[in-house]
């Protein structure tokens, strides 16, 4: 069984989406690490007020950082299911499914 795909359709686009998964990653890391260094300062400062600030802020980044694990959890189930079906002969355009979709 084949739905209409080309060989390395898909590829081309999974490798844009773990570049940005990567950046994103990155820079939420980066973020998180100011807080913490804003956190100790306030600290150090005694400015409580902006310590509260800045754990909320840590707090959010930590619930992005979650996220984005569990997105590439997903995005790697999803590539098991892919290179399990094309073993199998099928093969899936993800294009022409998404056109359908909003069509």
């Amino acid at each position: 069984m084949v739905i209409a795909t080309t060989p390395g359709d898909h590829n081309e686009g999974g490798m844009a989406v773990i570049h940005m998964i990567v950046y994103q990653e990155a820079d939420l890391r980066q973020k998180a690490s100011r807080c913490i260094e804003y956190i100790q300062e306030a600290l150090q400062n005694r400015d409580y007020e902006t310590m509260a600030i800045e754990i909320s802020e840590l707090q959010y980044l930590v619930r992005q950082l979650q996220e984005l694990e569990r997105k590439e959890a997903r995005r790697q189930q999803l590539l098991s299911i892919i290179r399990d079906m094309q073993r199998r002969g099928i093969q899936i355009d993800f294009l022409k499914l998404g056109e359908e979709r909003n069509a």
